[in-house]
């Protein structure tokens, strides 16, 4: 999303300054889990049955060191590079959130989302073989604000545990968030949506173990264990609503799990079109019409994002629903890469399989969309004619 140059006036320097743009519409009009704890200490697997997010403080990193920042997403949000420089800023994006003061609340924010893969459902990657376990493992989000008219949410990666960590340490490492941090950058930069990156931290004394591959290699799987430096990024998105987090709430209709199913799942996208398509979508519509119309918007901004995505090489190694972003933009770069050689087979990620490669990212997007389609049909169940064009809608993908 382009905004305007931020005139010299409204450079924020300071944290204190930073601070007065919080708004944090997804605490406050979703709901919390019922089951969380009051003060963010939440950091153990669990199951979690209702809410559309977990309250939850990050982990601070031990010892943090600053290794860079954005200079241009600074720029565009109205942040002067001096804001760097501010402790305060500095132990908040290093996973502290006790530095925060008001209107910046000291508690951040984890979501659950289902899992599909090529519009197959799975549970079994859920610890407890429900879907009641799977979503944020280590991403929390800190922060939410208006900057420039344009409403942005913070989220650190590599943050901590969460109660969808699923046994892992909730820890990113210094290699591969360098590489995703350049990455979101880089494709901003060559016009294709994409989450942006704002800093990134390292510890100086926690270290974290990941498998790696040993020198001259020739094994397809990682065959050592490796101690890597632990760190924390943040990455920015108008949002970061998920095709899976519609997902989970449409599955817990169907399995009438809890009264509040239906309306929650009804909160969830009425927020996804307040978040996301807020100036494309008549707010005067009635609620059935702006589902429909957010069907063919988000199809348009997806077969777009996909089209990028070819123009350029770029290959999604695990393009399940859960890492298709409802805004119609890149998210996730875990197993991903770039064709060096064009190839329609290339696939970055040895797990990946062939169902993922280059060329075969158009279908896995309308998987993920059809699943999209299947989510939001509940919301329409009463309205015959508002069924049939969001079904027309759906079959139009391939087309489109």
């Amino acid at each position: 999303m382009s905004l305007s140059k931020p005139s010299a006036q409204q450079s924020i320097s300071t944290f204190d300054e930073f601070v007065r743009l919080a708004d944090y519409s997804l605490m406050d009009t979703l709901n919390a889990d019922p089951d969380a704890t009051g003060d963010g200490d939440d950091h153990r697997t669990r199951q979690v049955f209702s809410g559309h997010f977990v309250p939850v403080t990050p982990t601070p990193l031990p010892e943090p060191e600053y290794v860079t920042h954005s200079s241009t997403f600074f720029n565009e949000l109205g942040l002067s590079d001096e804001l760097v420089n501010d402790a305060k800023f500095c132990r908040v994006f290093s996973g502290d959130l006790s530095a925060a003061h008001e209107p910046m609340r000291k508690i951040g924010w984890a979501t659950g989302y289902a899992l599909s893969i090529y519009g197959t459902e799975y549970t079994h990657q859920c610890p407890f073989g429900t879907g009641n376990g799977y979503g944020d493992g280590r991403a929390i989000s800190v922060f939410e604000g208006v900057f420039n008219g344009q409403r942005w949410e913070m989220q650190l990666k590599g943050g901590g545990t969460t109660p969808y960590c699923r046994g892992a340490d909730g820890r990113a490492v210094l290699r591969s968030s360098v590489r995703e941090f350049l990455a979101q950058e880089y494709m901003h930069a060559l016009g294709v949506p994409t989450t942006r990156s704002l800093t990134l931290y390292v510890s100086k004394s926690e270290r974290v173990t990941r498998p790696w591959y040993s020198q001259d290699s020739h094994s397809s799987d990682p065959d050592i264990i490796v101690d890597n430096p632990a760190a924390i990024s943040t990455r920015v998105a108008p949002s970061f609503l998920r095709v899976g987090q519609l997902e989970l709430f449409a599955r817990r209709v169907r399995g009438n799990a809890h009264q509040s199913a239906l309306e929650e799942l009804r909160m969830i996208v009425s927020h996804l079109i307040d978040r996301e398509y807020q100036n494309d979508i008549n707010q005067d519509l009635v609620f059935a019409d702006q589902v429909v119309e957010l069907a063919k918007l988000f199809r348009r901004r997806l077969t777009s994002l996909v089209a990028n995505w070819q123009r350029i090489g770029y290959c999604q190694g695990n393009y399940n629903s859960d890492n298709c972003a409802t805004g119609g933009f890149t998210l996730d770069y875990g197993p991903f890469g770039f064709c060096e050689i064009f190839d329609p087979g290339f696939q970055p990620w040895t797990g990946g399989g062939e169902h993922f490669s280059f060329f075969n990212q158009p279908v896995a997007a309308e998987a993920n969309y059809h699943m999209f389609w299947t989510a939001v049909r509940p919301l329409l169940a009463k309205d015959t004619e508002a069924l049939e064009q969001l079904d027309q809608i759906r079959h139009g993908f391939a087309e489109l």
